[in-house]
């Protein structure tokens, strides 16, 4: 038995872990084990995969260059007062070698040695820290920035309020703060844990310490001026449960359903897929969440 459990947070109302490890663990995790767990197979297997290499990394690499990479890049240059960009949580680099390709001037910021030193690698610029950190430390500025993008890692901070208030601060007048992460205890999820026995299989200690909902996020924007404008749902990957698919029991399932999901994307209109995915945000629905907004 797990000594986590979750509680709804009466500030925003979406769910964090209880009890909270404190900041100076979960910063150490990251830097120290989190590249460890995913080398062993144990967390982020996309991000394994891609540090892997070959085919199956490449292929990956193809499919989010033309569907979740082009989404976020495409927000950007609709509204973004400008170029600069920061992606906080950047992982290997994938997302902002993209953004750079796309006409964009972005830098990557990450808390893991090993991933800011893999960026640097391929000619890109990242800073090694976390975004507050980076921001008392004079490294970024008020006012410097034209966008920031959270992709997968606001959920993983150990205060996400927090984050958004320094991103705030540091867009320029008009920027766009985008967040992109899991959407969690979501209709599909709560209705496979009822009709499948499951666990709350999403909730994932100690590093996963939020589990957030598209108003959550959109409220924590409210709340540091930040205005939404767009949400929407990436394709909601337990569906497959309620279909038949139990990749939870039989984890050989997952890469078959997730196959599906790529094949599914790759086969319709670029337009046709945003459409149904907005569809899917208005409705709380989708595996990820997309949410973007502007400093007022």
């Amino acid at each position: 038995m797990s000594k986590y459990s979750t509680k709804t947070a009466p500030s925003h109302g979406h769910r964090t872990l209880d009890p909270l490890p404190t900041r100076e663990d979960l910063d150490r995790f990251y830097a120290e084990q989190y590249y460890d767990l995913i080398n062993d197979g144990k967390l982020a297997v996309d991000i394994g995969r891609a540090s892997r290499g070959g085919d199956e990394a490449k292929d990956q690499e193809n499919w989010l260059r033309e569907t979740v990479h082009k989404d976020i890049i495409d927000i950007l240059l609709d509204f973004a007062p400008g170029k600069r960009v920061a992606e906080v949580g950047c992982g290997l680099g994938d997302l902002i070698s993209d953004m750079k390709q796309a006409g964009l001037e972005p830098v990557g910021i990450d808390l893991a040695r090993d991933a800011v030193e893999a960026v640097k690698s391929r000619g890109l610029e990242a800073f090694e820290g976390s975004l507050d950190g980076l921001f008392e430390d004079g490294t970024i500025k008020a006012e410097s920035l034209d966008a920031i993008a959270f992709n997968n890692v606001l959920e993983f901070t150990h205060d996400p309020a927090h984050n958004l208030k320094i991103a705030a601060t540091v867009l320029k007048p008009g920027g766009v703060l985008l967040v992109r992460g899991g959407n969690d205890f979501n209709a599909l999820q709560m209705a496979a844990v009822e009709k499948l026995g499951l666990e709350e299989w999403w909730v994932s200690p100690p590093g996963h310490i939020n589990y957030l909902t598209f108003d959550a996020v959109e409220s924590m924007m409210h709340d540091v001026g930040i205005m939404p404008f767009h949400r929407h749902g990436e394709f909601p990957m337990e569906m497959w449960l309620l279909l038949g698919f139990d990749y939870i029991s039989d984890r050989a399932l997952g890469a078959d359903c997730h196959n599906r999901r790529v094949a599914f994307e790759r086969s319709i209109p670029t337009e046709v897929r945003r459409q149904l995915y907005k569809a899917f945000g208005q409705a709380g629905l989708g595996r990820t969440l997309i949410v973007a907004g502007r400093r007022a």
